[in-house]
């Protein structure tokens, strides 16, 4: 523990010292030219970038650019814009050169190309040469679904459906996986508070200054941490700046929404000074009571101040950088359904994030570059009665830090990376919440390979993890009819991954990957023994919890051309001792009377699924555009009868075969008409009925709800303005989510007018 309480000095100089070796050699080649429309040579404001490096620069209102200080070789040149097919090209530069150069942009409802996932252990990389499905929301498609929470935001991507207690805590469910079994990140970090924890906690992230949105699923996803068996979600805003602008660059924001009377407004700003470069954020979020076709869903309003600063030093070479964020947001939770408060709880919320981040680039040898960053995050959460009094508290103190070596032929890979992650946590819990104020610390170490560049490529990668769980208070939990002793608890197995990918000619690409997965119990699942104030529950824990472990195959095929982009895969998850809160009973008296019970419990289960997307241009700006997603859940192992208490008779009812709160089928159909200056369309997004049932759980209906949008880019002054205009639920239908926990009081939302401007500059 001394050890894991002096990382944060440790961590702190190592970041320190890395921006002293940024210094590089002179500026050797320069890159400069001009963006022009293909179809009347207008000027294009496109981004240019250097890939590997820390160049980019938007073009002017002429459409000119000019990148200095690009180091000689092959340099491959991205330059993307909203509207256009992104021209990618590799440049060969001398020593001291300057290549004039003169891109042509041609319009496109298609942005394939210039997406570059940052997620991952590779760096920079399109979506073609990822070995996992993985979607990409960003630019224009960003500007449609942008709404106030990353999960709805993220609505209609393959695989991800919606868990729920109210708009504002909804949380993304990957292949039917939630909890910290999905990976949340913020530009590669997790945000360090506890959402993971309980549906109740809202994801401290706000979606609305983000840069691009990122979606791995499948076993691949290891690579961000050993649970991710499902997936992992990358919110990209480049908090600590890693490119230099030319001038003043940044983008201002509001969106309005009717349903809930919401209103935000927030943007940021980057500007340079000489090496040094700044960054401010910050975004201001109100709403209502969310309006439904039966009328409004009480204790629905929030509140969100979101704000950061940051400096970075941007080299020839690499950059370091400190960064600071605030994140404040005062929300309510509904009552009156079943496992609800009767009357409703109020949640404050409240965290301090302190990170630095540098990076080292060599553009020759065997080692392609060394990264760390670290991360330190003060965060308080406390839940409270109707009367105001406190019934749950919160508050974490929560490190975590990585280091990441790139090379480049080693061992006969073609590239590859080898990892530390150190993660520390301690957490302080009060008010009527009996779950023991625990310490816990983590370990890890991976290495990840990569062989082939061409038709066939082939990763492997390796994790070991080491947990430890510290409780401050000693005692028993009763489990079964048994005093199990609270005591410490370690964890530690490897996991890791293989996967393949083949270029089978005329576009096609088909991969395949295997996984095994690896999850500790949280602290909750261990210690708890105790109500929990907004969900009105009473959970119990077991301190002999086993740990998880699952395998993971996931066959995929991907097609692009010129007129048509799919992308299905089929996955296969099984997990051992998969841990999940048991119904013991809807009507148990006993403990805190009138609360529904929980035990967490060890039961083993298979995910299975399918899901797929496709896009098919129909004319020069015509686009047809669908996604799908299936998951069937069945636990595999024997489940006890579970007993329901009606003094003064007790009662067993067979447990169900099926794990709760399993999405059914589900996906969405869109029409769109995209040109550079305006752009509309509408669809459907559409659920299956879900007869397959959890313990306790009723049937959902299906549905079909009509959206509609429209919008106008306009470049005047050398600012793009976006104005984009989105209805929802188009007919005010009255609809009900499987995985919404008050589908029993209410509907999904009714119609809402949504009114989205970005100015960027």
């Amino acid at each position: 523990m001394q050890y894991a309480r002096s990382l944060p000095r440790r961590g702190i100089l190592l970041l320190a010292a890395l921006p002293l070796s940024l210094a590089a050699q002179d500026p050797d080649a320069t890159v400069m030219g001009r963006v022009l429309s293909a179809r009347d040579q207008r000027p294009v404001q496109a981004t240019v970038r250097v890939q590997g490096t820390h160049l980019q620069q938007v073009a002017n209102a002429e459409g000119r650019f000019v990148l200095t200080h690009v180091p000689p070789g092959t340099r491959r040149l991205w330059v993307s814009a909203i509207g256009y097919r992104a021209d990618v090209r590799d440049l060969e530069l001398a020593p001291g050169d300057t290549a004039h150069i003169t891109v042509l942009l041609e319009e496109s409802v298609f942005q394939l190309q210039e997406v570059v996932v940052a997620t991952g252990s590779f760096g920079e990389r399109t979506l073609r040469e990822t070995l996992s499905p993985t979607s990409v929301v960003a630019a224009a498609a960003l500007d449609r679904q942008l709404d106030a929470t990353l999960s709805a935001t993220l609505r209609r991507e393959p695989g991800v459906a919606s868990g729920s207690l109210s708009a504002t805590t909804a949380q993304p469910v990957l292949r039917g996986l939630s909890g910290d079994r999905v990976v949340i990140l913020q530009d590669g970090l997790r945000p360090g508070d506890l959402a993971s924890t309980s549906l109740d906690h809202a994801v401290t992230i706000d979606p609305l200054n983000a840069r691009s949105i990122e979606v791995v699923r499948g076993p691949m996803s290891l690579l961000y941490g050993s649970s991710a068996l499902s997936g992992a979600i990358n919110l990209v805003r480049d908090e600590i700046p890693t490119h230099r602008p030319d001038g003043i660059r940044g983008a201002l924001t509001a969106q309005l929404s009717s349903v809930n009377r919401g209103a935000a407004t927030g943007g940021y700003i980057v500007k340079s000074v000489g090496p040094l470069v700044v960054r401010g954020e910050g975004t201001l979020r109100t709403a209502g009571d969310t309006r439904t076709p039966v009328g409004p869903l009480p204790n629905t309003q929030t509140t969100t101040l979101d704000f950061a600063t940051a400096t970075s030093y941007v080299g020839h070479s690499g950059h370091g950088g400190v960064s600071y964020r605030f994140y404040d947001n005062e929300y309510g939770i509904p009552g009156g359904y079943v496992g609800g408060h009767p009357e409703g709880v109020d949640v404050a919320m409240q965290r301090h994030t302190l990170r630095a981040s540098a990076e080292v680039h060599r553009e020759s040898g065997k080692w392609e570059s060394l990264e760390a960053n670290i991360g330190a995050t003060a965060y308080r959460h406390t839940e409270f009665e109707p009367s105001g009094a406190v019934g749950t508290r919160f508050r974490q103190s929560y490190l975590t830090a990585n280091a990441k070596a790139r090379h480049r032929g080693l061992f006969g890979a073609t590239r590859g990376a080898i990892g530390l992650d150190l993660r520390w946590r301690d957490i302080r819990t009060g008010g009527t919440l009996r779950t023991p104020s625990t310490s816990d610390y983590g370990v890890a170490l991976y290495a990840v390979q990569e062989y082939g560049s061409g038709p066939l490529r082939f990763q492997a990668g390796l994790r070991y993890d080491y947990s430890h769980y510290e409780p401050e208070e000693q005692g028993v939990i009763f489990v079964g009819g048994q005093q199990v002793p609270i005591r410490p608890r370690s964890f530690a197995s490897f996991s890791g991954s293989t996967g393949v990918l083949v270029d089978a000619g005329r576009h096609l690409q088909i991969g395949a990957s295997v996984a095994r997965a690896y999850r500790t119990p949280d602290f909750i699942e261990l210690y708890s023994d105790g109500p929990h104030l907004a969900d009105n529950s009473y959970t119990v824990g077991d301190p002999s919890l086993k740990a998880e472990s699952g395998l993971g195959v996931d066959i995929f095929a991907r097609l692009e051309r010129s007129r048509v982009r799919a992308e299905v895969a089929f996955f296969s998850n099984l997990l051992r001792d998969y841990v999940f809160p048991s119904s013991r009973g809807r009507a148990i008296i006993g403990r805190q009377g009138g609360r529904p019970l929980f035990q967490y419990t060890n039961e083993s289960a298979r995910f299975a699924g399918a899901e797929g997307s496709l896009t098919i241009n129909l004319g020069r700006h015509l686009l047809l555009e669908s996604t799908a997603s299936y998951v069937a859940a069945r636990f595999t192992s024997e489940r006890a009868p579970i007993p329901v208490i009606e003094p003064p008779d007790t009662t067993f009812v067979q447990a169900s075969r099926f794990p709760p709160f399993i999405p059914p089928a589900f996906g969405n159909v869109e029409l769109r008409y995209e040109r550079p200056s305006y752009f509309a369309g509408g669809g459907l997004r559409w659920a299956a009925a879900q007869d397959r049932l959890g313990d306790f759980e009723t049937r959902t209906e299906g549905y079909a709800v009509a959206d509609v949008h429209a919008g106008l880019r306009v470049l005047a002054g050398g600012r793009l303005h976006t104005i984009t205009i989105r209805v929802d639920n188009l007919t005010d239908a009255v609809y009900r989510d499987h995985l919404s926990r008050i589908k029993e009081i209410m509907p999904q939302p009714g119609r809402s007018l949504n009114l989205l401007y970005r100015m960027s500059f």
